[in-house]
């Protein structure tokens, strides 16, 4: 994606999902270097964009250097140093003792990996209204106001998955999850796109294909090739694209780069795919008999079954086609609507295409609303009914880190969580910024009862420090720090319903 479904992101999420490697930990060599404790290079005012990308880039060129294994040890290190400065047992299990946390930890973070995050949180302490800070680490760097949108991506996933029940139930079980997509895609892609399943896959299973599959990534289809990462960022100035990527486009791109057969049998294997979530989509205009693609309104189909809902996602965003990022307008403080995003030479890519993903990945969010969507959705369960979010929170029989739209348990089992919790989302990226902690953390037996449940987010603006071949570095290092932090907030937690 320019979205989580760009190659960059998709092979993260798989390689997190099936491994879980990149979440260890290894001590840093004796001549390594230190990049927790490594200073951010001045602002002088005078430099050029490219220039400060390069000073920027001195800073952590030594870690890019010394491979995966000194990046795996920075994130431990981060982590541990951002604990020690602020221990969780220095703040009050009160509702202030937690906006203190979060603001210290935001704070080390950003200032110890070295770009501009933004935190939000909704649960016990904050039920009302999320929780939202910021920080950016040093003066010439652009922060996260407020307000600001930042393309999100694959969280997009889990708004369609919402989507497909509130349709799929207004059938009246006339199209069920085990319903094929063949006959609903299909009449899609002969009408908006010119072509047909039959044409574009030379295997007979993909009329096997259910909408549940699709959701649950175990249709057999995989994902976009990494060579189409160059071009996500769209049309604008001095570029080539004209006009945003369709849905196809990503389709066929797959299909160029795995091949036009299955990878199995669907229902047998499980392999991240975006292109899952597109015709997915498809199936959606089809069943609701929309005259474009173009006209699914992922975001209202997701609070159709609670509109009163809609209101506090107000400020959330499904980007359209052929609209640059420019072009949402700004905030009353006169600062950009949408969230700055650099590409790997230091381009400002506000004036570009933000139109990512469709289906799987135009999502512009902030930190709060993300952490409030987690929240309603698998907290207190007032987007869909408890039977429904059972169900996306179910591992399938192929992966045990992915149920319906939904990734479950990703960070389980990695002596940084208490044990009794587990987390559910979906997180996701973007060219130049990510929102890598989306999910809720939930006790794993639900006799504990869900008011130990919430929802936290840590989303990031990065001037792609590691340069484009190692964007998915940074996206992995604020998931990490989500880790600490919810750990953090776990004890505080802990602790207040132990004292009251």
């Amino acid at each position: 994606m320019k979205s989580s479904a760009a190659k960059h992101m998709s092979l993260l999420v798989l390689a997190l999902a099936l491994s879980l490697s990149c979440l260890g930990s290894s001590a840093l060599a004796a001549n390594e270097t230190d990049p927790s404790s490594a200073a951010l290079p001045p602002a002088s005012g005078t430099m050029s964009e490219e220039e400060e990308l390069a000073e920027l880039s001195s800073v952590f060129m030594p870690i890019v250097k010394e491979g995966s294994n000194a990046f795996k040890a920075m994130k431990d290190e981060v982590g541990k140093k951002c604990t020690a400065e602020y221990p969780p047992s220095s703040f009050p299990a009160t509702e202030d003792g937690l906006v203190e946390m979060v603001e210290n930890y935001t704070r080390c973070f950003s200032d110890k990996l070295g770009f501009p995050i933004a935190t939000g949180y909704r649960g016990p302490l904050a039920e009302e209204e999320a929780i939202f800070t910021t920080r950016k680490p040093a003066s010439n760097w652009t922060g996260i106001s407020e307000g600001q949108l930042v393309p999100s991506g694959s969280v997009m996933k889990s708004f369609l998955g919402v989507a497909a029940f509130n349709v799929l139930n207004s059938t009246e079980g006339a199209v069920t999850w085990d319903t094929p997509m063949y006959p609903f895609v299909n009449r899609v892609l002969s009408r908006d796109f010119n072509t047909s399943l039959d044409e574009l896959f030379d295997d007979k299973r993909i009329k096997d294909v259910t909408i549940q599959q699709l959701l649950s990534m175990t249709s057999g289809l995989q994902d976009y090739g990494e060579d189409m990462a160059p071009e996500f960022i769209g049309y604008g100035p001095g570029n080539t694209q004209e006009a945003s990527f369709t849905p196809i486009e990503y389709i066929d791109n797959m299909i160029q780069t795995w091949g036009n057969k299955l990878k199995c049998d669907p229902g047998t294997c499980h392999y991240y795919s975006s292109n899952g979530f597109a015709f997915a989509g498809m199936m959606l205009v089809d069943i609701l008999g929309l005259d474009s693609w173009k006209d699914l309104d992922i975001l209202e189909l997701a609070f159709q079954s609670n509109p009163g809902l809609k209101s506090e996602f107000n400020n959330t965003v499904a980007s359209t086609p052929n609209k640059l990022c420019s072009e949402y307008g700004q905030l009353p403080d006169g600062s950009n609507r949408v969230v700055s995003q650099w590409s790997e030479n230091g381009t400002n890519l506000y004036d570009y295409d933000c139109f990512d993903g469709w289906a799987f990945g135009n999502l512009m969010i902030d930190a709060p609303d993300t952490a409030s969507w987690f929240w309603h959705l698998y907290g207190l369960r007032d987007i869909l009914g408890t039977e429904d979010v059972d169900l996306m929170l179910t591992p399938t029989n192929t992966s045990s880190t992915y149920g319906l739209a939904s990734e479950i348990n990703a960070m389980q089992g990695q002596g940084k969580l208490n044990n009794r919790y587990s987390w559910a989302g979906h997180q996701g990226t973007d060219w130049g910024s990510s929102n890598s902690g989306a999910g809720l953390f939930m006790p794993n037996a639900k006799d504990n009862g869900k008011e130990r449940a919430f929802a936290l987010s840590l989303t990031q603006n990065d001037l792609s420090i590691h340069g484009q071949d190692d964007f998915a570095q940074t996206t992995s290092l604020t998931r990490a720090s989500t880790v600490y932090l919810a750990n953090a907030i776990i004890q505080l937690l802990e602790k207040n319903f132990e004292d009251s």
